[in-house]
């Protein structure tokens, strides 16, 4: 089995959605400096760098980290090539020209952002998908969770996360600043996103990773 790493590192001085507390991360004690063990503390929201947002991120009643099934945010996964679109561009109901959903459990939309990160491009202009976009994929009866290697689901600056409103209308995720999704074109994949347990979390950093059977 082959491990791909989706993942963005969280650091101190990190990118965070604009308006956003930065995280922190600090070493309390030191091997280096004589201690027994060493300890980081770390303090950042639950929407920080590579991370899922659970339905009660934008809807009351919704889902949290504590009340999902872990096995949710496990599933075969497809990437899809959105590389033609450029800065701004809409992503409309044509990405699906070609491609078989009835099985497939998380759509991850390939862009080539990641590029960017740690760039104040990143915050930029990205593509982003349409209201249909959004709809069908809440809707689809196979599809629980979409991927996209930028901050947001929704472009910048959209206060109402609208495309969010849409999409986790029905019991899904969005994940968010997903990195490496080049190396799974064309490639059976299952795609994990686990988050903390986290009392009443409404999202949570994960370690996002594509399993290959090769």
């Amino acid at each position: 089995m082959k491990v791909i790493d989706l993942s963005q590192p969280l650091e101190n001085g990190m990118v965070v959605f604009p308006g956003a507390p930065h995280p922190s991360f600090q070493q309390i004690t030191s091997l280096e400096a004589g201690d027994v063990y060493q300890i980081t503390q770390f303090q950042m929201t639950t929407h920080t760098g590579t991370h899922m947002d659970c339905t009660s991120h934008v809807k009351k009643g919704g889902y949290y980290t504590d009340t999902q099934d872990v096995s949710f945010f496990v599933g075969k996964g497809i990437v899809l090539d959105c590389s033609r679109y450029g800065e701004g561009q809409e992503m409309g109901m044509e990405i699906f020209d070609g491609v078989d959903l009835s099985d497939k459990e998380f759509v991850l939309l390939y862009c080539g952002w990641d590029k960017y990160w740690g760039q104040e491009q990143f915050l930029g202009n990205y593509p982003y998908i349409s209201k249909e976009v959004s709809a069908f994929l809440s809707n689809h009866p196979t599809v629980r969770g979409i991927g996209v290697e930028y901050i947001s689901l929704d472009p910048l600056p959209d206060e109402q996360l609208g495309m969010h409103q849409i999409f986790l209308e029905h019991e899904k995720t969005v994940v968010e600043n997903l990195t490496n999704l080049d190396k799974l074109l064309g490639k059976d994949f299952t795609f994990v996103a686990l988050p903390l347990k986290i009392k009443g979390g409404d999202g949570s950093p994960v370690r996002a990773v594509a399993l290959l059977d090769e």
